[in-house]
């Protein structure tokens, strides 16, 4: 039973590879459907939790559109085997997943960072205020996804901290 949970929080990283296929996916849908109910539910939900690392791997020249799912089709199912296997490639699966944890974190950090304030326009005073205390947009899908990844990469930690022990 432990080894099973240990796998599934080792899959953490390819649930955020594979979601920002999806949100890919999504957009490809968008594009062809635009009346779509379901397309417009589908990217609305993942926009907020991919947002920022998908559009820095679409602003890399040279990858579009499709490149770049074939990217993340590839690393999440790389990351099935890094799960299963994890004794036999723990260094790969400690970079796994730290990518995907700094994918994740990237787009908590810039909601944070993000602002609504028109200060250096000459406005009346209301209009003018510090707006960075406004609420920011919750998403429990990208705080499950953060928690997942966070869990995979607290894993590799163990593992490596394990090995170097048995020496």
């Amino acid at each position: 039973m432990r080894a099973l949970i240990l796998t599934f929080l080792r899959l953490g990283p390819c649930g955020a590879y594979a979601l920002a296929a999806m949100f890919l996916c999504s957009m490809v849908l968008l594009a062809h459907y635009p009346a779509s109910e379901f397309a417009w539910w589908l990217y609305m939900t993942i926009l907020p939790v991919m947002r920022e690392p998908v559009f820095m791997l679409l602003a890399v020249p040279g990858i579009g559109l499709w490149g770049a799912a074939a990217i993340l089709v590839l690393t999440a199912l790389f990351g099935i085997l890094l799960a299963i296997r994890p004794e036999r490639y723990q260094r790969m699966r400690f970079v796994h997943a730290h990518v995907a944890l700094i994918a994740t974190a990237l787009t908590a950090v810039r909601a944070v960072q993000m602002q609504a304030g028109l200060s250096g326009l000459s406005l009346p005073e209301v209009l003018r205020g510090d707006w960075s205390f406004l609420p920011l947009a919750y998403s429990p899908l990208g705080t499950v996804l953060f928690l997942f990844v966070l869990a995979a990469c607290v894993c590799s930690h163990a593992a490596i901290i394990r090995r170097i022990r048995v020496r």
